[in-house]
């Protein structure tokens, strides 16, 4: 395993490096591999967290944020493909699971990429069902806005620029005709979501020919915030194994 190499994509949030499966985790629109630092010392014993932080956030601020879904997923396939480990689990929230799910399939295509032992998806309708869903040009991109920074002006400026981008990034997601994948899939969706319920996230089951399931976290909204947040953390560990 690779654990010297720096890289500005993926960020290390374990205790330290010592397992052969990396947990990677997908933000979701706007976000940044911040908010995975607390997995850490949560999922260490089961895999390696890797927060992804994808251009025009956070240390990667100056850089432009991606505009073509196919060439933000061939750059993690390369950052994956980096770390050196036999095997990663993909986790992916909200517009970030639709980013892992295209990872998944493009780390199988990939030679010399890592077995993907494990999709982890959250807060996001199932792929066929997210492409025929309409386009909401209206949609009030707040509403991915974690709570606390709603009220915080200068961080919305700031934000706000970066969340369009990435919604853009998947507002014409077309969903791939490739053969299902054959890994392990979890789902998890907030009781307490105004968007999703479980038959509306039913239909991932559908996209791996491996064992699937539903999992739904109590008190936890879209965005799982607050307490939920680490639930989720545990509930990825639990699903993990």
């Amino acid at each position: 395993m690779n654990t010297s190499r720096h890289s500005q994509a993926l960020i290390p949030w374990s205790t330290e490096i010592r397992n052969e499966t990396a947990l990677v985790c997908i933000p979701w629109a706007g976000a940044g591999a911040t908010p995975f630092r607390a997995w850490g010392p949560v999922v260490d014993d089961a895999a390696d967290v890797y927060g992804v932080r994808l251009a025009g956030r956070e240390s990667r601020q100056t850089e432009p944020p991606g505009t073509v879904l196919a060439d933000t997923v061939a750059e993690l396939v390369r950052e994956v493909t980096a770390l050196g480990v036999p095997r990663v689990a993909l986790f992916g929230h909200c517009s970030g699971a639709l980013l892992a799910f295209e990872l998944a399939h493009a780390l199988r295509r990939s030679a010399g990429a890592p077995e993907v032992g494990h999709l982890l998806v959250a807060s996001q309708l199932p792929p066929r069902a997210y492409a025929e869903a309409p386009v909401r040009s209206d949609d009030d991109l707040t509403r991915f806005v974690p709570e606390d920074l709603r009220s915080e002006p200068e961080l919305l400026e700031l934000l706000l620029p970066i969340l369009a981008a990435d919604m853009r990034l998947v507002s014409d997601y077309g969903h791939s005709a490739s053969a299902p994948l054959d890994t392990r899939l979890t789902v998890v969706y907030g009781a307490e979501d105004e968007h999703l319920d479980r038959a509306a996230v039913d239909g991932w089951r559908a996209e791996t020919t491996g064992a699937a399931e539903l999992r739904e976290v109590a008190g936890a909204d879209h965005l799982f915030g607050g307490a939920a947040w680490p639930a989720l953390a545990g509930c990825v560990r639990d699903a993990l194994g």
